[in-house]
């Protein structure tokens, strides 16, 4: 679903460079220490958004100050697979990277994706589930049905998304990003775009339900959302991955996707089907 931006990878780079001379064994015994980092705490600290964060987290509208969500129901049963309470830390969605390696929770799992740039400076766990791309416009909207159809249109997307990666590669798209998703959409509604382009979840959420926007064409684009961690925290990484297959096995996953609408035949890639 989402990224950040890209000055922010060259600068890790650096950084992680720059620490590539601390011996094997430390770098061994923080790795080692990360899972009874966590079991010592006993909380799982998890960082996420919850601006426009239907249907991956959310506030309950029922309960101010609770968060509901897919993403929620996931993180839950990682933290009980671990034997360990699960706490929230809200922040941007833009920060999370930067957060996470900065020591302020202990994983990051918010429709992150398993990009090559993320991947040189975090970790990711097994992937636990399978998105496309999803084109939203408003409901009057004639003769559009995929990239093509709009040829010298303006597009919105998340800042940083595998999406606009996408519509930066189409020739003749004028991009236009919003650094929340809830923006992305309202330009839409107001006609200062002509389309939004995001994942399926965000666009079942935000595009089918809202009655002056419809979603149209085939989803396209296929990808994978994934936990990020601290490169020196293997064992938590492991762990998770671990908590994960459990949740495939017993049918939690497949279980928290159908209560959420987002269950789909891209789910049997990750072996969720």
């Amino acid at each position: 679903m989402k990224s950040y931006l890209r000055g922010f990878l060259i600068a890790a780079s650096v950084v992680a460079l720059a620490g590539c001379g601390q011996s094997g064994s430390q770098a061994q015994r923080a790795a080692d220490s990360s899972l009874e980092r966590v079991r010592k705490a006993g909380v799982l600290l998890w960082g996420a958004d919850v601006v426009g964060g239907v249907p991956y987290a959310f506030e309950d509208p029922k309960h101010p100050g609770s968060y509901i969500g897919f993403e929620v129901d996931v993180a839950k049963g990682v933290a009980r697979e671990l034997g360990v309470e699960l706490k929230m830390v809200v922040r941007a969605w833009d920060t999370l990277i930067p957060e996470l390696q900065r020591g302020t929770f202990d994983m990051a799992m918010n429709g992150i994706e398993d990009t090559p740039e993320r991947g040189a400076i975090v970790n990711f766990s097994i992937p636990y589930f399978v998105y496309s791309q999803q084109l939203t416009v408003r409901k009057e909207a004639k003769g559009i049905g995929k990239l093509a159809d709009l040829n010298g249109k303006k597009v919105a997307t998340l800042s940083g998304s595998a999406a606009e990666d996408i519509l930066r590669s189409t020739p003749g798209i004028k991009v236009i990003t919003s650094p929340e998703i809830i923006y992305s959409y309202k330009d839409l509604e107001i006609r200062r775009v002509d389309a939004v382009l995001l994942d399926t979840p965000i666009a079942a959420a935000y595009g089918a339900s809202n009655p002056k926007l419809k979603n149209v064409g085939e989803s396209f684009g296929e990808g994978r959302y994934v936990v990020a961690f601290r490169k020196e925290d293997g064992e938590l990484r492991n762990a998770v991955n671990a908590a994960l297959e459990s949740l495939k096995r017993d049918g939690t996953l497949k279980a928290i996707y159908k209560k959420w609408g987002i269950l789909d035949v891209h789910q049997q890639k990750i072996g969720i089907l």
